[in-house]
C-alpha cells in the first residue's frame, strides 16, 4: 500500500480552501501534471456526500479516465473520495482554520500500486536497472527479500508522488492566495 501525505497553509479562509477544493474541475485545472478534458459531478450538482464526479485527463502521453465518489463530506472540513479506477485509490482532504484567517489543507492519497508503477517510479539507470531484477528474482528466490525490495519501490513512487502533489498545492496556493489579494 502506497500512503502519500502532504499538508500546506495557505492565507485564505477555510470556505474559500473548501469551495475550490469542492470543485473537481476547478482543482483538476491547477494540477501541473494533467491536463483536464472532462472533469465534472454526475447531475450537474454541487458537490456533497455520495456525488459521482467523472474524470477524463491528459497525463503526459496517456488519457486517464475514471469516477470517483464521495464517500465523506463535511462543509469546510472535509471531503473523503474513492476511485473506480483501473488502479483504485482513496483521497482524504481535511482543512482547518489557523485561527487567523487562514487555512492548513491536508491530503492523504492510498492506493495498491501496479507492479508497472513500481516499475516506473524511479528512474532508468542501470542500478536501479538492477534492483528491479533483484526485486523480480527475489520473488522466485527469496519472498522476504522482494517484499523488502517492493517496499523500497513503493517508498519511491511515494516520494515522487509526493513531490507531485507539493507542486499542486504550491498551484493552489498562489491562486487562492492571488485571489484573496485582490
Amino acid at each position: 500500500m502506497v500512503v502519500v501525505s502532504r499538508s500546506i497553509h495557505i492565507d485564505a479562509s477555510v470556505e474559500r480552501v473548501f469551495a475550490l477544493m469542492a470543485d473537481p474541475a476547478a482543482r483538476a485545472a491547477l494540477n501541473p501534471f494533467a491536463t483536464p478534458i472532462r472533469v465534472e459531478i454526475e447531475n450537474g450538482a454541487p458537490l456533497h456526500l455520495g456525488s459521482v464526479c467523472h474524470y477524463r485527463l491528459q497525463m503526459g502521453s496517456r488519457i486517464v479516465d475514471y469516477r470517483s465518489r464521495i464517500v465523506e463530506f463535511e462543509p469546510n472540513r472535509l471531503i473523503v473520495s474513492e476511485s473506480e479506477a483501473e488502479v483504485p485509490f482513496s483521497i482524504r482532504v481535511e482543512i482547518v482554520p489557523d485561527g487567523r484567517g487562514g487555512a492548513w489543507m491536508r491530503q492523504v492519497e492510498r492506493f495498491e500500486p501496479t507492479d508497472g508503477m513500481l516499475r516506473d517510479a524511479v528512474p532508468t539507470t542501470t542500478l536501479n536497472a538492477a534492483l528491479r531484477l533483484a526485486h523480480w528474482l527475489a520473488l522466485y528466490l527469496d519472498l522476504d527479500a522482494a517484499r523488502w525490495l517492493r517496499g523500497r519501490l513503493e517508498e519511491a513512487l511515494s516520494q515522487r508522488l509526493g513531490d507531485n502533489l507539493d507542486r499542486w498545492f504550491e498551484a493552489i496556493r498562489a491562486h487562492l492566495e492571488k485571489a484573496q489579494s485582490h
